[in-house]
């Protein structure tokens, strides 16, 4: 299932699938921390099983009993760095293909606190205007 999760996911971020390998488990721990405890709970109950097995015992106990707050700017960069892409415009493109992904596998509409609007009206997408 990860493959196929993977697959889907680096086709629509254009990028590879062992790219996408590096960066779901990124987005996923950030998500989990940002969220408040009672919906990184919900949401460890409702990810598939592929990607929630990630985690220990003790970093899903972490993700329901505190919450982290980090800006969009510190996720983009976070995903832009650990998984090597060296460019911030395919790791947002990865970050908003993956945490659409979440929104469509758990029904939940504003994950990471309308991060992707965020993202989104903070970074220039087009040199030329």
């Amino acid at each position: 299932m990860m493959n196929e999760i993977a697959n889907m996911l680096a086709q629509k971020a254009g990028i590879s699938p062992s790219i996408v390998n590096a960066v779901l488990p990124i987005v996923t721990k950030l998500l989990l921390q940002k969220s408040s405890p009672n919906q990184a709970s919900g949401l460890l109950s409702m990810l598939p099983a592929d990607i929630t097995n990630i985690f220990s015992d003790k970093e899903k106990q972490e993700f329901t009993t505190t919450q982290q707050d980090h800006t969009t700017d510190e996720i983009i960069d976070k995903v832009d760095k650990e998984a090597g892409i060296n460019d911030k415009i395919k790791s947002k493109n990865v970050v908003q293909e993956i945490m659409n992904m979440f929104q469509n596998t758990t029904d939940q509409k504003d994950l990471l606190g309308g991060f992707l609007g965020q993202a989104t009206k903070k970074m220039d997408l087009n040199p030329f205007d």
